[in-house]
């Protein structure tokens, strides 16, 4: 249980200002980062206004005013299918 408490600490606090998360620590947000993220958040429990300071509903944000995860490049939505 520690060991979840300390994972979803520095999950949340390694997102972006803007909502989204990047390829490392100090990356921009990109899409492919930022719906993974909202999607495995969603998949382990977190509802949709879940997560410390709202960080699904604002990587939802995220995702929907950069295009929706339609632009996620073709590797992300290989991922997305599996």
């Amino acid at each position: 249980m520690k060991f979840e408490i300390n994972f979803f600490t520095w999950w949340f606090h390694s997102k972006n200002e803007d909502g989204g998360w990047g390829l490392h620590i100090e990356g921009h947000s990109t899409m492919f980062c930022t719906a993974l993220n909202y999607i495995c958040m969603r998949i382990l429990g977190e509802g949709p206004d879940g997560g410390q300071d709202n960080a699904c509903a604002r990587a939802r944000n995220w995702i929907h005013d950069h295009g929706g995860v339609t632009h996620i490049p073709s590797w992300g939505k290989t991922w997305l299918s599996v």
